[in-house]
């Protein structure tokens, strides 16, 4: 063999040599980079269930407004607030459980929060000091009262939210009042309110997110005939349980 040949036939080998290192080093590298991939997904996965477990263990109060003597707003046919409000709260309880949230009721059903024997005047206020103490002994995250409005003129309607002075409590209320437009009535052109001292239930320094749901207006002949009906009442359900879950979701991010 001369010395061309075999300086031909070294170069030859060397690489194949060089070509059988680099597909060595290759493949270490491709698996290097998906065993990185793995553990990021894994890390990922971890980081997103631990966030979910997080915004699922939020307590939320839910408050059927009124009660056993105290009716709330009524309708010209005498139709009183007390019955719609628990049958919205009950829908909006059974959502959010469906989600896995952790739920609370100041009621399940047609009773006052108040001690027998009382005048009606001490019945209605030792309710609602109930109430306002069922926000810290159920250590609720989101507090919801669930109404409905009454005025003298009929033409008024749409629903609206009223928030504490708790600093997440706007955001809360902006979120419900803009969801409950879209899928109730995208004419609807009110705005959610600071309720500052006005209701006794979102006064006070809270350490939760607090709002009062105005659902729509028993004295207003067209909403009055949707407020009783059980699939708007569900359709109110499930707009206040998106709120809420874009409200808890966003506060976990």
């Amino acid at each position: 063999m001369n010395k061309y040949n075999y300086r031909v036939i070294k170069k030859v080998g060397e690489t194949i040599k060089n070509t059988k290192l680099i597909s060595i080093l290759t493949v270490i590298i491709l698996g290097f980079i998906c065993m990185s991939v793995i553990n990021v997904n894994k890390v990922v996965t971890t980081y997103k269930n631990a966030e979910s477990e997080q915004e699922k263990n939020k307590i939320i109060l839910i408050d059927p407004g009124h009660g056993g003597i105290d009716g709330g707003a009524s309708s010209k046919d005498g139709t009183t607030e007390k019955d719609i409000n628990l049958n919205i709260g009950l829908l909006l309880g059974a959502n959010l459980k469906s989600q896995g949230y952790k739920v609370e009721f100041t009621r399940t059903e047609d009773i006052g929060l108040y001690t027998e024997g009382k005048s009606v005047k001490e019945k209605k206020y030792e309710d609602l000091n109930k109430r306002v103490s069922l926000k810290e002994e159920t250590k609720c995250d989101i507090f919801v009262s669930i109404h409905l409005n009454t005025f003298p003129e009929s033409y008024c309607k749409g629903a609206q939210v009223w928030y504490s002075n708790y600093e997440g409590s706007e955001r809360l209320a902006n979120i419900m009042q803009g969801t409950l437009k879209d899928k109730l009535d995208q004419s609807n052109k009110r705005k959610a309110k600071a309720a500052g001292t006005q209701y006794k239930v979102l006064r006070g320094n809270d350490t939760m997110a607090g709002v009062i749901v105005e659902c729509g207006f028993l004295s207003n002949p067209e909403e009055y005939q949707k407020l009783k009906d059980e699939e708007y009442q569900k359709k109110i359900a499930d707009a206040l349980a998106e709120s809420i879950s874009i409200y808890l979701k966003e506060g976990v991010n």
